[in-house]
């Protein structure tokens, strides 16, 4: 049995022995947080480590002029739409999802007033901040360290990333291991949720599902849209052209493995110079999680109705700015956008048991998820050839 399916299995087997047994809940939920307190505790060096290597090797785009800075805006454009329309699409369908039982598994996190969050962007304190979950002042603070070690000179700059580098492949392997034990914990925390919210829990996490993977459809059908009022490619030659990459997406569920693919469809079939196929499609593929935003608004807000926790105007907008940056910093292993979600979810409120749960269904999902990602960066890549570069039709 492959990991996707032992988690589904782990999924059902929790939620059957929390709904008969619920006694046994506070005997074996404790399991499935330790288990995810695991997972927790790599996620904040994961994401600074991995800000901190891609402000210094992912956005140096001294060597080819204005085309890296091009694409990074390309990215951020696309990120905050998919997360506004994440926002839009997910709040009121949630309306129509099984009805559970009320719950305080959690409350609400504390509103900041505005000029309390504008003091808060920067940390005065960043082990406080790291311990508190204040994600975005993280973030801020990751940049700003990255910018810094720019200015370094080559030999102490290279020690340091190196330093970094290594972090970062500790936490990753650290995950592994975790994610090998993972449909214990997961059954272990679905006993609990099961337990307080009863049978209609099931049919939530299937409402989730449907509803996240027809976002991610659509948020793949509008880069069709995209392609054909941006680009002078014919827009039947362009889809024939990505068909093949998306089918090797939806099955590998990882947009790396389809790189060389899309590299040679870029050569062979839309005539992209090497300019994109050698800097732009691995640039994308190394940062660029185009769903990664619907994962973290859909996931947050469906765990908010889920445990009746009601989100201010002001933490969804938090929301949305934060996820922006969180999704140039996933790691690129099955589910990664969801871990790093860790600290946004804490900095709502929101228990994290229910992100745990979300990871153990997101084998659908994490579908759809890799194949929206590669016909992201077949997009982006296709928009930016022109007009400085020939397109062949």
């Amino acid at each position: 049995m492959n990991g996707s399916a032992a988690m589904l299995a782990g999924l059902a087997l929790g939620l059957a022995l929390g709904l008969f047994l619920p006694a046994a809940a506070p005997f074996v939920e404790p399991a499935g947080l330790l288990w995810f307190n695991a997972v927790r505790m790599t996620v904040i060096p994961i994401v600074m480590a991995q800000l901190i290597l891609g402000v210094n090797t992912r956005v140096d785009a001294r060597d080819l002029g204005s085309l890296g800075w091009k694409a990074f805006a390309w990215f951020i454009v696309l990120l905050a739409s998919t997360a506004t329309f994440a926002a839009a699409v997910t709040y009121p369908f949630l309306r129509w999802m099984p009805a559970v039982p009320p719950s305080a598994a959690a409350a609400p996190a504390p509103i900041p007033g505005f000029g309390e969050w504008i003091a808060n962007l920067l940390p005065g304190n960043v082990l406080q901040a790291a311990a508190e979950g204040r994600l975005l002042a993280l973030i801020f603070f990751a940049l700003l360290f990255g910018a810094a070690v720019r200015q370094c000179s080559q030999d102490r700059k290279q020690a340091l990333l190196l330093v970094v580098a290594a972090v970062s492949d500790a936490m990753l392997t650290i995950v592994g291991w975790v994610m090998r034990v993972a449909p214990y914990g997961v059954a272990a925390l679905a006993v609990g949720v099961a337990a307080k919210l009863g049978s209609s829990v099931a049919g939530a996490f299937g409402y989730y599902v449907l509803l996240f993977c027809g976002i991610q459809v659509a948020i793949t059908l509008a880069l069709y849209l995209l392609v054909f009022a941006r680009s002078r490619v014919d827009i039947r030659k362009w889809t024939t052209a990505v068909a093949p990459i998306q089918t090797l997406a939806f099955s590998s569920r990882s947009s790396l493995a389809a790189l060389p693919a899309m590299v040679a469809a870029a050569e062979q079939r839309l005539g992209l110079t090497i300019a994109i196929t050698g800097f732009v499609l691995p640039l994308a593929a190394a940062c660029f999680r185009y769903s990664t935003p619907v994962a973290h608004v859909a996931g947050a807000l469906f765990v908010a109705h889920l445990y009746s926790i009601e989100l201010s105007t002001v933490q969804i907008v938090l929301m949305l700015v934060t996820t922006v940056f969180l999704s140039l910093s996933s790691p690129g292993i099955p589910s990664g956008g969801l871990l790093v979600a860790l600290p946004l979810f804490h900095q709502l409120g929101l228990p994290p048991e229910g992100l745990g749960l979300l990871i153990a269904v997101d084998a659908i999902p994490d579908m759809f998820k890799t194949m929206a990602n590669v016909t992201a960066h077949m997009a982006v890549a296709t928009i930016l050839a022109l007009p400085r570069y020939t397109i062949g039709r």
